[in-house]
């Protein structure tokens, strides 16, 4: 277990209970337990359940800790970008979901970032902030505790967390611009998304850093997280990016879409100082990329 101390500094209606469950993301049954064992306080003075709260009161209450990773341990490989006592940052290989799904349990990053922290001895569930797609390459943050998380995870929605990913596409691009469209899953195949007047905002703006007779370089920074955000919307406009074979046309030498997550900017949980962390580009999006310093 270990002691939290917080300082409700919205305007609130509701009980401890609610607001404790929601704040630091507790399950029923952890919520049930700590006001069974007496470990929330209000004021320094222990708290009912139902007891209502204000601001400027101040909650301290005693968590308990991670006892299971929620997946399977494995061994594998592990970039690690940036790591404190709160937060995991490495680096995601290209052809690797980043958490189980359907019918693939094993060898994901989750999987190996498991790994990393037993060998450590370390428990921590796996937390991933953000997805990538399977085939993309790049930056990707798990945050080590329920704190960490819900702080990442607002950060995320409210635009403090910045990513940016950098691709080729097909075609001459000249101008930087920005795509506003919502996107929805595709009607007839699910695993697709597609632009959907009545699907979720998504914006995407990009900047031209180079291009020659036939494709163009370009740097992309999300405004919105939506699945496959920037292969949908750059085949909307006429520029899919080189070797999707979902959005575009698969063409050697590329084996997967030729997109990288490039770097995370945000201020790390209890710090004051944003700082960006960058992932380097992977061999396997070939020379194109390496020689217009993609790094």
């Amino acid at each position: 277990m270990s002691w939290k101390t917080y300082t409700v500094k919205e305007e609130v209606d509701t009980t401890v209970s609610a607001y404790v469950k929601e704040r630091f993301s507790l399950s029923s049954r952890n919520l049930q337990m700590i006001f069974r064992k007496k470990r929330v306080k209000v004021n320094s003075r222990i708290a009912h359940s139902k007891r209502m709260i204000r601001k400027g009161d101040v909650i301290t209450l005693e968590l308990p800790q991670d006892k299971d990773y929620g997946v399977e341990v494995e061994k594998g490989p592990m970039e690690v970008l940036y790591e404190d006592a709160h937060t995991l940052v490495v680096y995601k290989p290209p052809f690797m979901l980043v958490h189980p799904a359907g019918q693939t349990k094993h060898h994901t990053l989750s999987n190996f970032v498991a790994g990393y922290y037993a060998k450590r001895g370390e428990v921590h569930k796996i937390r991933p902030v953000h997805r990538l797609d399977r085939d993309t390459s790049g930056v990707i943050m798990f945050g080590k505790t329920r704190e960490s998380e819900q702080y990442y995870t607002k950060q995320l929605q409210e635009g403090h967390i910045h990513r940016i990913y950098r691709g080729l596409v097909e075609g001459v691009v000249t101008s930087d611009g920005i795509v506003n469209q919502p996107i929805g899953v595709d009607p007839v195949f699910d695993n697709r998304r597609c632009i959907d007047e009545f699907g979720q905002d998504a914006i995407t703006e990009y900047r031209v850093i180079e291009h020659n007779a036939t494709d163009s370089l370009l740097e992309f920074t999300l405004l919105t997280g939506r699945t496959h955000q920037i292969r949908v919307h750059m085949a909307y406009i006429g520029h899919p990016i080189i070797g999707d074979a979902m959005y575009g046309m698969r063409s050697k030498p590329y084996t997967r879409q030729a997109l990288h997550a490039y770097a995370l900017s945000f201020v790390p949980y209890g710090q004051s100082e944003e700082i960006v962390v960058t992932a380097p580009v992977p061999s396997d999006l070939g020379c194109e990329l390496q020689n217009k310093k993609l790094l």
